[in-house]
C-alpha cells in the first residue's frame, strides 16, 4: 500500500514540474534564408524590429547574407545566432553599434561584422551596456572598434573568434573593456590599426589565455593595454609586435588609474613573445605603484627591453627557432600552443 501511494506521489510530482516548468524558446521550422532573421516564428529583415519582439530567454537567428540592419537589446538571456555566412555591416544604433546590447546574459554567436562608423570615432560591432555577455566565433573586422564595454558589465567571455583591422585615432580598439571581468580565449586579434590597442582592459579581472595578438603590418598602439590595474593573467598566448606598431611596449599594467582596485597582481606565463620591431621593444611597462608581475616561462625572442630575465627563454631571432619570416604567423594553434 505505501509503495503504491509513493508511487502516486512520485507521479504528481512528476507532473506538476512539467506543468511547472517555463517552455523552452521555439526554434525555427526551418532555418532562416539568405537576408532573413527569425525571431518568435515570425521571418522580418530589421534587426531592431527582431529585439523588440523577442522575449527574455529567446532567439534571435539570422539566415546568411550581408545585413544592413542595427537595433538596440533590452531583454535578457537573450541567444543571437548567425550562420559562417551571416555579416552585420555600415549601420549603427543610436550612434553607437550594430548590436546595442541593455541587457543580462547575452550570447552572440557565428556572426562577422564590418564597417562600423559612427561620428565620435568609436563605432563598434557590439557596444554593451549590461551585464554578463558572451561572443563566440564571431569575426569583426574593419571596424573604429570591435567590442566596446561599459564600467558596470558582469563578465564578458570572448571565445574562438577572430578581430581584424580595428582601430582609430588611439581611442577605439579591438576589444575595449572599461569594467567588470574580461576573459579571452583562444582569439586571434590582428593587425589592430591607427593606434588602436588589440586589448584595452579596466575590467577588474582580466584573463587572456591560449591566443594570438599580432600587430602584423598593423599601425597599432600596444598589443595588451591594462590600464588600470586589477587581477590579470596573461598565459600561453603568441603575441608578436610588428614593424610598424607606433608604441613600443606589448603590455602595459596599472599606468593610467593605479588607485581604482583594492588588489593588482600580473601573471605573464608560458607565452611566446616576438619583436618584429626595427626601433625596439619593451616587453611591460609597470606602473610605478603597481607590484612587481611574476613574468616566467616565457619564450622571448628579438631582444625586447626585459626586466624579469629568471625562469624565461631568450632567442636572439625567429630563424634560431625556425619560424617564418616577419610579418607571417608562426603555426599556432590556440587550442594547443
Amino acid at each position: 500500500m505505501m509503495r503504491h501511494v509513493m508511487k502516486t506521489l512520485l507521479g504528481l510530482t512528476a507532473l506538476m514540474v512539467a506543468v511547472m516548468r517555463p517552455p523552452l524558446a521555439q526554434e525555427p521550422v526551418t532555418l532562416p534564408g539568405e537576408g532573413e532573421i527569425w525571431v518568435n516564428g515570425r521571418i522580418v529583415r530589421d534587426l531592431q524590429l527582431a529585439f523588440n519582439l523577442v522575449a527574455d530567454g529567446g532567439i534571435v537567428r539570422f539566415g546568411p547574407g550581408v545585413f544592413e540592419t542595427a537595433g538596440i537589446l533590452k531583454r535578457n538571456g537573450v541567444l543571437i545566432h548567425g550562420t559562417s555566412q551571416t555579416v552585420l555591416q555600415g549601420t549603427a544604433a543610436d550612434n553607437k553599434a550594430a548590436i546595442v546590447v541593455q541587457a543580462d546574459d547575452v550570447t552572440i554567436e557565428n556572426i562577422a561584422c564590418r564597417k562600423i562608423t559612427v561620428p565620435d570615432g568609436n563605432g563598434s560591432c557590439v557596444r554593451h551596456e549590461g551585464g554578463d555577455l558572451t561572443l563566440r566565433k564571431i569575426h569583426f573586422h574593419d571596424n573604429e572598434s570591435g567590442l566596446l564595454a561599459w564600467d558596470r558589465a558582469g563578465t564578458i567571455l570572448i571565445e574562438d573568434s577572430r578581430f581584424e583591422r580595428n582601430g582609430k585615432r588611439g581611442q577605439a580598439h579591438a576589444i575595449y573593456v572599461n569594467g567588470g571581468k574580461l576573459i579571452v580565449r583562444r582569439t586571434f586579434i590582428l593587425s589592430s590599426k591607427d593606434q588602436g590597442h588589440g586589448i584595452k582592459s579596466r575590467a577588474e579581472e582580466t584573463l587572456i589565455e591560449k591566443s594570438v595578438i599580432a600587430s602584423l603590418l598593423g599601425d597599432d598602439s600596444r598589443l595588451i593595454d591594462i590600464s588600470d590595474g586589477g587581477i590579470v593573467r596573461i598565459r600561453e598566448n603568441l603575441l608578436i609586435e610588428g614593424p610598424n606598431s607606433v608604441n613600443w611596449q606589448f603590455i602595459a599594467f596599472g599606468v593610467e588609474n593605479a588607485q581604482r582596485f583594492a588588489t593588482n597582481q600580473l601573471s605573464v606565463v608560458g607565452n611566446m613573445v616576438i619583436t618584429d620591431r626595427p626601433g625596439g621593444s619593451e616587453f611591460i611597462l609597470v606602473g610605478d605603484t603597481m607590484p612587481t608581475p611574476i613574468v616566467r616561462g616565457n619564450m622571448v625572442v628579438g631582444n625586447p627591453k626585459y626586466d624579469w630575465p629568471a625562469n624565461n627563454f631568450f632567442f636572439e631571432s625567429r630563424e634560431e627557432l625556425g619560424l617564418p619570416s616577419a610579418p607571417a604567423l608562426p603555426d599556432w594553434n590556440p587550442a594547443n600552443p
